[in-house]
């Protein structure tokens, strides 16, 4: 079936499109001199791909015409990449790894979940966690609702634990992710007996955030939320 190819054909043709980004960073105070691209799209493709983008495309007068929409806080080559996306394109791994925050952060705020999870996958493999960045990326990992960064951050707290006792100030530490780290703890102390044992709620507090994003996926549920979302949305959706 060639659907797949022949809509990424669309992607940027102007002939056919009734919607025009004008992507641009803006600069403060010097805002003649910033750097505007026209993307090219169309409604119909954003509209489960790329909520957001959708949202603010408006609804289609119905007489052909073209919207335009100025978008001013993603580079133009961040944009494309996820329009690329939306249209069914992939991102070379080196593009992932290169710009994996830019890509998150577009993403995390335009709707482009599935994309944001790859990039976040990306910067998770391709990242070493260190005494000196830990914190950085866990409060990061906390503010974009990344679940599995912040897994692999607690994961690497839990293994470091003694490198880390004394070296690192704990008083921007959020309290709420208490719960991950004894996810954590708990997953480093799993034998086949206390799996077996464990109730049901105690198993899902303990599953990787891979397992749960995989059952969610499964059920046509959303994927884009903290380990806490997660475990609520199965529960309420399992019987």
């Amino acid at each position: 079936n060639p659907i797949m190819k022949n809509v990424l054909k669309l992607f940027n043709d102007e002939e056919s499109a009734d919607v025009v980004f004008e992507v641009g960073l803006q600069q403060a105070g010097i805002r003649s001199k910033t750097l505007r691209v026209n993307f090219h799209a169309h409604r119909c493709i954003l509209k489960n791909s790329a909520s957001s983008l959708y949202e603010m495309c408006g609804a289609s007068d119905g007489g052909g015409g073209i919207t335009t929409v100025s978008i001013t806080d993603v580079s133009p080559v961040i944009f494309k990449h996820m329009l690329y996306y939306s249209y069914g394109g992939k991102l070379s791994a080196d593009i992932l790894k290169d710009s994996a925050k830019d890509i998150i952060n577009a993403c995390d705020k335009y709707g482009l979940i599935q994309l944001k999870l790859e990039a976040e996958a990306t910067y998770v493999e391709s990242t070493e966690f260190t005494v000196e960045n830990m914190m950085d990326n866990l409060l990061y990992a906390d503010s974009m609702n990344l679940a599995l960064l912040k897994e692999a951050v607690t994961d690497y707290i839990v293994q470091e634990k003694h490198s880390i006792i004394g070296k690192v100030s704990l008083n921007t530490f959020p309290g709420h992710l208490v719960n991950d780290i004894l996810a954590a703890v708990a997953r480093g102390e799993e034998t086949v007996d206390n799996i077996r044992g464990d109730k049901e709620s105690v198993k899902y507090a303990k599953m990787r955030v891979g397992t749960l994003r995989k059952m969610l996926d499964e059920k046509g549920l959303d994927v884009d939320g903290s380990r806490e979302a997660m475990i609520a949305l199965l529960k309420e959706h399992i019987a």
